[in-house]
């Protein structure tokens, strides 16, 4: 009598659980994609602007994949602004390309000593040209415009949610002149 007590005092208490999740505790969890984008010191989502001369040293620009990648990617990016490319400025793209309109620039996988994906990034080398020309100060935008892995599968560009601000997506170099 006593393990029929028990069993009926077992099921009774089984039938009586409910089955909670998240969303019943008043929480909404909305997945993030992986995602490209300019990165900025210190974690903030702060516009990146950087302010040089014609005779500064390479400013390295981050381009990082925080949640990494089962392959390389590719970042096409774009230029505008009143720098010109080869007179003003010139690019390392490390695995890319570049021309007076943007370019490429390859994002390595990344892996850990034990073989799994790990944070990915790569510099973006922009590299102010003293021209001996009194032409004033320029302003060079890069516009991250789209991502794709060796895979096949996309990454959104820039941080932050569909049909509001998006940032980190665009780098502006002020570029002073020195002559």
């Amino acid at each position: 009598m006593k393990k029929i007590s028990l069993f009926i005092l077992s099921i009774s208490l089984l039938a009586s659980c409910t089955d909670f999740d998240i969303d019943d505790l008043g929480f909404k969890l909305v997945p993030i994609d992986s995602y490209v984008a300019f990165a900025n010191t210190g974690g903030a989502i702060t516009p990146i602007v950087r302010n040089v001369s014609e005779s500064s040293a390479i400013q390295n620009l981050r381009i990082e994949c925080p949640a990494g990648s089962l392959s390389d990617i590719t970042v096409t990016y774009s230029f505008s602004g009143s720098a010109v490319f080869g007179t003003d400025f010139t690019v390392t793209t490390p695995g890319g390309t570049a021309s007076a309109t943007g370019g490429t620039i390859v994002i390595k996988r990344n892996k850990t000593p034990g073989g799994l994906a790990d944070f990915d990034f790569v510099n973006l080398g922009i590299d102010p040209i003293t021209d001996g020309v009194v032409d004033g100060n320029k302003t060079l935008t890069i516009t991250l415009v789209s991502a794709i892995n060796a895979n096949g599968k996309e990454f959104v560009v820039g941080r932050g949610v569909e049909g509001a601000t998006i940032y980190l997506k665009e780098a502006v170099i002020n570029i002073s002149d020195v002559d």
